[in-house]
Parts: structure tokens; sequence; C-alpha cells
């Protein structure tokens, strides 16, 4: 039998959750980036087409933004989280808007 199996199953979640927190963080950075560069995109476009792509992406990036929220949200009900500072770091990024979003 695997040594992990033999955990109790909330140290399995624990290390787990803490790398969920840490790719969410780098995605929240991820979407921070390329919303400020549709913004500037937005800016300098002439195209009716392109454009209108643009603004459906802002749309989805702002909408991922919200479920990255929600999985901070999620995650904080579950208090068993070996890094509550992490924790709070990734509501602090999910709070701040996003360019244009």
């Amino acid at each position: 039998m695997s040594p992990i199996a033999l955990l109790p199953a909330a140290a399995a979640v624990r290390p787990q959750a803490s790398s969920l927190v840490g790719s969410l963080c780098r995605e929240m950075d991820r979407l921070r980036s390329r919303a400020a560069q549709v913004s500037a995109d937005l800016a300098r476009c002439q195209s009716p087409a392109l454009l209108e792509r643009l603004r459906r992406e802002r749309a989805q990036l702002a909408d991922r933004r919200r479920e990255v929220q929600q999985a901070a949200r999620s995650l904080r009900r579950l208090h068993q989280l070996q890094d509550p500072l992490a924790l709070a770091f990734l509501e602090e990024l999910a709070r701040r808007p996003i360019a244009g979003g």
C-alpha cells in the first residue's frame, strides 16, 4: 500500500491545495498581462472584426478572473491550507481589476 494511502485525507489535500494556490496566482499574473495586451491592442485596432474578437477575449479574461475569485473563496472554506498567507495573496490578486475588465 502506498504511504499516501495511509495518510488522512486532509493531509493529502494540503500539498495539492498549496500547489493549486500557486498555480492560480500564476494564472492571475498571466490574465493581468494578457488583459493589458488586449487593452493596448483595442486602442490601436482599426479592424471591426478584430475589435470584436478582442472585446470577446477581454470579456473571457474577466470571466476567468471571476472564476479564480470563486476558487479562492472555495479554498478559504477548506481550512486545510498549510500557507494561509498564500491564499490571502491569491485573494488579493483576484480582487484587483484586470486592464479593461
